[in-house]
């Protein structure tokens, strides 16, 4: 009951604005109206876009400094010192054996005990 008197109150203030609204005058600019709002426009001239954009054009090159730095810095990397000639600090068994250690612990032996299982069930 309450929402429909709620209902009813905003459908009729909504009435009375749109009445309000269908009786006003209509507006008339003033004759000289465009002629002075270009000569004000003609007078101030266009906005230079740099005092707009200084904040935005830092930013900018900031970014660009960024960029640079990490171009240069991979560069030096690939470029730098070759490492063929010295051991490297991981050879291929030493990563093998330590997946190994991190994957054989006891916790996910049902997976590997299982595997071989599987493969002889689909046989």
């Amino acid at each position: 009951m309450e929402m429909n008197k709620r209902t009813d109150r905003i459908t009729e203030q909504v009435r009375k604005t749109m009445e309000v609204l269908d009786c006003l005058p209509d507006l008339e600019a003033h004759y000289l109206f465009r002629a002075r709002l270009m000569e004000t426009v003609s007078r101030t001239g266009p906005t230079p876009a740099g005092k707009l954009s200084n904040a935005a054009y830092g930013l900018k090159l900031a970014l660009v400094a960024l960029l640079l730095a990490i171009n240069i810095g991979t560069a030096m990397l690939f470029m730098g010192p070759d490492m063929s000639d010295s051991e490297p600090a991981f050879s291929r068994n030493d990563m093998l054996e330590s997946l190994k250690n991190d994957y054989g612990s006891p916790v996910l032996s049902y997976y590997t005990e299982n595997d071989g299982n599987t493969a002889e069930n689909d046989e």
